[in-house]
């Protein structure tokens, strides 16, 4: 599993005038939005921890992935949209986007890496030829063209990255199209993606919030087409009718009630189907507008600010971990304790990678890559994933 994550970046000066001029103000935070991130991340960290009695209480913790999806489709329509309508070239904006994913996805693949090359050094398990090609994919943002295991995942070395692969798809997309993105042109990507979205899981009926393998490829393109644009289709109806806005509070009882839904197993396709489709897009339309609290807000933007790094990190935090308790011969397995544990140091890494690391490197990336700008003033935004 895996979803794209929040990020603040700085948005050139010449975008004023053409971003919308909320994006300007500190009250273009969406920070209910940022919490329920947040949230969702930490939802993704149960998801992946051996079976635990909190992930229990979440059986469709996965949805949380599309909830990833719809919000970088409105975040990036609002801080983006009117730029790349108006010609913006795709390679300047797909640079932004890179600038803004790579570190902290690096950081997160060279622990996956340390720790499978170890593993397959010292005969715990892997080959370290197929660990060093993986790696060499890995360094370019690319899935694993190698099956490191039996059951074909994209990144071996760092699982979640599958959804930053498709998200980075998406942007692509958009921003080749965004010049021509008629309402008419969405609709018809919502209605074509939303059914091949329905067949996509139904295919996969065996998999929970499938995309991560190569096997349903397919469930996770058509998850990410899908989302992202009613993401973008959201954004255009909250910034130019309005749309009604849940309180704080309801808002993030409804993300847990859609992710701690009961279904059977009969009817579990459908509502997962559903949950892409209606549920969460209709949860990050009602939140957009939410006002919370001081307190809260702060709390929110907190959550916001970790969620990427949790997302991106937990899972080889937890590879790495696991061998660490067998030596010392701590049983944590099917506990709460593990996945608090997980949440916990991914939390903690997320925060000092934020100034020391996260944040210089893609000072140092912007630097670097061609197409650098001088930029006059920042304006810090919302934007997503991721």
């Amino acid at each position: 599993m895996g979803g794209a994550i929040e990020a603040q970046v700085s948005t050139p000066a010449s975008t004023e005038g053409i971003v919308p001029p909320l994006a300007a103000a500190e009250t273009s935070r969406f920070l209910l939005l940022d919490g329920l991130r947040g949230v969702a991340a930490l939802a993704v960290v149960f998801d992946h921890v051996p079976p635990n009695a909190i992930g229990d209480l979440i059986p469709q913790r996965y949805l949380a992935v599309d909830f990833f999806f719809v919000l970088s489709g409105f975040v990036l329509a609002h801080a983006y949209g009117p730029r790349l309508a108006a010609s913006w070239p795709p390679l300047s904006f797909m640079r932004v986007r890179l600038i803004r994913l790579y570190p902290l996805y690096l950081a997160g693949s060279l622990i996956g890496f340390s720790v499978a090359a170890l593993g397959a050094i010292r005969g715990w398990g892997g080959d370290l030829s197929e660990v060093l090609v993986t790696a060499a994919f890995g360094v370019f943002f690319l899935p694993t063209l190698l099956n490191m295991n039996s059951i074909g995942v994209l990144y071996p070395l760092n699982g979640p990255a599958w959804s930053l692969f498709f998200e980075l798809v998406a942007n692509f997309f958009y921003a080749l199209i965004a010049r021509f993105l008629s309402g008419r042109m969405l609709a018809l990507i919502l209605s074509v993606s939303a059914v091949l979205l329905s067949i996509a899981l139904f295919n996969h009926a065996d998999v929970r919030g499938p995309g991560w393998q190569w096997s349903h490829f397919d469930a996770g393109l058509a998850r990410v087409v899908f989302d992202f644009f009613v993401g973008v289709a959201i954004y255009r109806l909250w910034s130019s009718v309005g749309i009604p806005a849940l309180p704080w509070w309801a808002a993030v009882m409804a993300f847990f009630a859609i992710i701690a839904f009961p279904v059977g197993k009969d009817w579990a396709i459908a509502y997962d189907a559903i949950g892409a489709i209606i549920l969460m897009p209709l949860l990050v339309a009602v939140s957009a507008g939410s006002k919370a609290p001081k307190r809260i807000a702060a709390v929110c933007g907190v959550f916001g600010m970790l969620s990427y790094g949790i997302y991106i990190l937990h899972v080889p935090i937890l590879a790495s971990l696991q061998p660490i308790l067998a030596i010392l011969h701590i049983d944590l397995d099917g506990t709460w304790m593990m996945a608090a544990l997980v949440a916990g140091l991914a939390a903690a890494a997320a925060a000092i990678a934020d100034g020391h690391y996260d944040r210089p490197f893609r000072n140092w990336l912007d630097e670097v890559l061609p197409g650098h700008t001088k930029r006059k003033k920042k304006h810090s935004v919302t934007d997503e994933q991721g």
